[in-house]
């Protein structure tokens, strides 16, 4: 064979071959940075989720009852609750174009969870509108119920979404915010401060344990 031919043969080989071990290698390294974001979304909409999820479930644990509610507005006409609105949208208002890609089975959870939180938050602005003064004990009662009710059906669904989540990125090993009742301003407190953790994790592009 002549040298020429084959050395004619070669080079364009030899160039296509590199070009494609390159290729294989470029696209691991942009698959393992993929995951790596990925990853600290995950994690990072598991903890504002169950952050969310905790909240509803101490609100419904604190809530009084609707006889006790009706004889304290009978008491007091003046009397408005104090409900606060403490969501933590940030990391799925900010990323919703990526949820499909995480959420795997649990996408129409984490779209209803947060539809709930949004529901509640329309809901507590009516109660610190002037015409709430206006209704009836009764009406007032059931507008509170209304409130609870969203809460239950928010925190039943924030329950249901994180097993689903942890159950889809078993490899992340997520688990929940451990709650202990007799140091519950300072377990929020901590929780609070991961959370706001992961989120600034989250901005700078950083996996976040």
């Amino acid at each position: 064979m002549d040298i020429r031919f084959f050395l004619a043969f070669l080079a364009p080989t030899l160039g296509f071959l590199v070009w494609f071990v390159k290729r294989l290698i470029d696209d691991e390294r942009d698959e393992r940075r993929r995951r790596k974001q990925q990853d600290s979304l995950v994690r990072a909409l598991f903890a504002e989720i169950d952050f969310n999820t905790r909240d509803m479930e101490r609100f419904l644990k604190r809530s009084p009852s609707e006889a006790d509610l009706l004889k304290r507005f009978r008491e007091d006409r003046a009397l408005i609750p104090h409900i606060t609105d403490a969501r933590h949208t940030e990391i799925y208002r900010t990323r919703i174009s990526e949820v499909h890609n995480i959420a795997d089975g649990a996408l129409h959870q984490t779209v209803n969870f947060y539809g709930l939180l949004e529901k509640i938050r329309v809901q507590i602005e009516g109660v610190q509108q002037a015409s709430y003064l206006t209704l009836s004990p009764e009406s007032r009662v059931k507008v509170i119920a209304l409130i609870i009710e969203s809460a239950s059906d928010a925190a039943a669904c924030g329950q249901e979404l994180l097993g689903s989540l942890a159950h889809d990125h078993a490899a992340l090993a997520l688990v929940r915010f451990r709650f202990d009742e007799t140091r519950s301003l300072v377990e929020l407190a901590a929780q609070r401060v991961a959370l706001e953790g992961k989120i600034e994790a989250f901005r700078r592009g950083w996996p976040s344990n």
